[in-house]
């Protein structure tokens, strides 16, 4: 199944329980169709958790809850208005655009490159050893 959401944005739930909520997806189930949101104000799931190893802890904790994915709508970053997803190609690459502004959606906002830094390398012993051979 092809998706337009990603993990890390920004979404508006526009059903159900939570509907006019927003939040941030922090995973995406392609199998069932599903994206598990995380945010202020949402329902949450309870899960009894078993201690894995002698210092964990364990209990009753509270996980994202999953909604379907047709009833989320990805929310614009330059508009800042729910909108559908479109696909074009800048620069040769393909990205995701808002339908309402036709501005690139990004997922990531800390993801630039960073300048490479250069290292220098140490010359090999043999190297050496055959620059001073070939001077006597």
């Amino acid at each position: 199944m092809s998706l337009s959401l990603k993990k890390g944005d920004y979404v508006k739930i526009i059903a159900g329980v939570d509907k006019g909520k927003f939040g941030q997806i922090v995973g995406v189930d392609r199998e069932n169709g599903r994206v598990a949101v995380e945010g202020a104000n949402l329902t949450t799931t309870k899960k009894a958790v078993r201690p894995r190893r002698a210092q964990d802890k364990g209990g009753i904790v509270e996980i994202p809850r999953t909604v379907d994915i047709s009833n989320v709508m990805a929310v614009c970053a330059a508009c800042g208005k729910a909108t559908r997803i479109g696909a074009s190609v800048v620069d040769g690459k393909k990205v995701r655009v808002c339908k309402k502004c036709g501005a690139v959606l990004e997922t990531k906002k800390g993801k630039e490159e960073k300048a490479k830094t250069t290292t220098v390398r140490k010359r090999k012993k043999t190297e050496k050893a055959e620059t001073s051979s070939d001077e006597e």
